[in-house]
């Protein structure tokens, strides 16, 4: 009885407003930037990426973030995809957040049409870890 009690306060408890801070300018270990840009009271925000890993396409442009924080836990995605050039990827980070980092997992799906890269029907996949640190 105690378990369900708890389940029914967990999941109808409503969810506070995330602390983290929006607006706000996050650099990772490559020189990529997060750009918060707004949030709302359900911790849904948004947002601006600029990828500035050396070696990848799609560098200096900014390209649409969007995402949720839970606090301490935050997931954010980018589509590559821009009026000034598009990579046919999307990225995904989850991780967590204190008020100077963000530490995550990241995963890449890549569609390439000469699949020279790819496991499998012209998709690729990556992973790896991000250290966002706060630049603001």
């Amino acid at each position: 009885m105690r378990l369900l009690a708890f389940i029914v306060l967990v999941f109808t408890t409503p969810v506070a407003a995330s602390d983290l801070p929006v607006p706000s300018v996050w650099e990772n270990q490559s020189g990529s930037v997060l750009y918060l840009d707004s949030i709302d009271s359900d911790g849904r925000f948004t947002g601006r990426y600029v990828n500035g890993a050396a070696g990848y396409r799609c560098q200096g442009i900014e390209y649409a973030v969007s995402g949720r924080a839970f606090d301490p836990l935050i997931s954010f995605t980018v589509v590559w995809a821009a009026e000034a050039e598009t990579c046919h990827s999307i990225t995904s980070w989850t991780g967590s957040f204190d008020g100077q980092a963000i530490d995550s997992e990241w995963s890449l799906v890549r569609w390439s049409d000469t699949g020279a890269e790819t496991d499998s029907g012209g998709f690729a996949r990556y992973a790896g870890e991000s250290r966002f640190e706060r630049r603001d």
